[in-house]
């Protein structure tokens, strides 16, 4: 192992360090040349400014844990919005359409079909109340797309629940039958 200390942002600047200074429209840059027109020629125009358009948002320098430097913008405002935390019933909604989906799909192999009618008829309902409550007051939920989503996977799982014990029964019956006319 070494001897030196953890990395850590340093709390002051290192020495000879300079935070950035963004120049006002207009500076003309530090290091433009300076040209002298040739004699009898027409006068040389001075160095063009920086290339920095006056906005309508004021650039406040904002702290960095960089060296303590500045950061030179700023985000507008229009481009902030708040963004409502996911209701948990629409998170609830697609972990069980999914889990009746998956039990759906493991049934050839571990006969897990029950676990798949339970959970999508949960899922379905969940899905209807968390996109009602979501409509209801979209400042406050967000999720509407997991909820749809847990709907769907739970009218999926419904569906092929159903049509995979439609099917159980009628395969239990077709052997049922076979067996009873191969004893008579």
């Amino acid at each position: 192992m070494s001897d030196q200390p953890p990395l850590t942002p340093p709390s002051q600047p290192s020495p000879g360090f300079e935070p950035y200074q963004a120049p006002a429209y207009g500076d003309v840059a530090p290091d433009a040349p300076t040209q002298q027109a040739p004699a009898g020629s027409a006068p040389v125009p001075p160095a063009a400014p920086y290339p920095v358009a006056p906005g309508p948002y004021p650039v406040a320098p904002v702290a960095s844990p960089y060296q303590g430097a500045p950061v030179p913008y700023q985000v507008a405002p229009q481009y902030l919005r708040h963004v409502a935390p996911t209701h948990s019933l629409a998170t609830t909604s697609l972990a069980l359409g999914i889990s009746g989906l998956v039990g759906l799909m493991l049934t050839p192999v571990f006969f897990v079909t029950f676990l798949a009618v339970l959970c999508s008829p949960f899922a379905i309902w969940t899905g209807l109340k968390a996109r009602r409550e979501i409509r209801a007051n979209p400042q406050a939920f967000g999720g509407e797309g997991l909820a749809t989503a847990g709907f769907i996977t739970g009218i999926i799982g419904l569906v092929l629940a159903v049509l995979g014990l439609v099917a159980l029964v009628a395969v239990v019956g077709l052997f049922v039958a076979a067996l009873s006319s191969a004893s008579s």
